[in-house]
């Protein structure tokens, strides 16, 4: 009976080594193979959507053959890799390699537009994502990045083939940018500081023309300025409101929605 026992204590122990490699964590190893033939298997699994695996073989390459036949490519699918896992300081680290090593490689224009997905995507963050949060009161910090990243391709790359999408991004990124600011200065107002709320609605006005927080920053700047009883200002306001949107009333302010695929839509509805 002891010998039973201790049998199957053994086979018990035995039975816990194997379970414990099944939750076993940790990068699985890439045995050293060509260039070729790794940069095939790591693009296989990118293009798969196993973007951890994919991120593992393009790290062996990048280590291996840091200036091989495929070093740039490696960086920017690498960098895509991080960004799709969610991961975006490591998905800007790899860029800011791929601009130094690559000052002028011939797809600087693509790398310049993955920074400014990679920045957007930094700005909504997890908590944006799936979460009821109006984008406009967050930190704004990387949506502003991103806006400059596409202000730069279109600069330097305007016949790039990632010009027309750059474009969309940057003007939806700009009303976003703008909205934030309102909302920055209601906050403002809604508190009593009525000089703050005037000194921020006019700078809507004066940094971000043609959006559709104006008419608002208009109708702001003039209550704000009346409370304050300087009616000079709050006078010109109101010229200026009326020159540019006669006697109707602003229209909705239309917010960013609170889901991910609506935030989509709302940042590409400006043409």
């Amino acid at each position: 009976m002891r010998l039973v026992w201790l049998m199957l204590v053994v086979l018990g122990l035995g039975g816990c080594e194997t379970v414990g490699k099944w939750f076993e964590s940790g990068p699985a190893p890439v045995e050293v193979q060509p260039e070729e033939t790794l940069y095939q298997k790591a693009k296989a699994k990118l293009d798969s959507g196993n973007y951890t695996r994919a991120i593992e073989l393009y790290q062996a390459l990048e280590s291996r053959y840091p200036f091989g036949r495929y070093g740039a490519q490696v960086l920017l699918d690498l960098a895509y890799a991080h960004y799709k896992q969610g991961d975006s300081e490591a998905a800007l680290a790899t860029l800011e390699r791929f601009f130094k090593v690559y000052p002028t490689h011939e797809r600087l224009d693509y790398a310049w537009y993955l920074r400014g997905l990679i920045h957007t995507a930094q700005g909504m963050g997890f908590v944006e994502r799936y979460f009821p949060i109006d984008l406009t009161k967050r930190d704004v910090t990387p949506l502003q990045a991103a806006y400059q990243d596409f202000v730069t391709l279109l600069e330097q790359f305007p016949d790039s083939e990632y010009a027309e999408e750059a474009r969309r991004r940057k003007t939806g990124l700009f009303n976003l940018l703008a909205t934030h600011e309102f909302q920055v200065a209601d906050f403002y107002f809604r508190r009593g500081a009525y000089l703050a709320a005037a000194d921020r609605a006019r700078r809507i006005v004066e940094e971000y023309p043609r959006t559709t927080a104006i008419p608002h920053a208009l109708k702001l700047m003039e209550k704000s300025y009346r409370l304050l009883e300087l009616d000079d200002l709050a006078d010109g306001a109101a010229r200026v409101y009326r020159i540019n949107f006669g006697d109707r009333p602003p229209p909705p302010l239309r917010r960013p929605p609170h889901t991910a695929l609506g935030w989509l839509f709302w940042l590409f509805r400006w043409d």
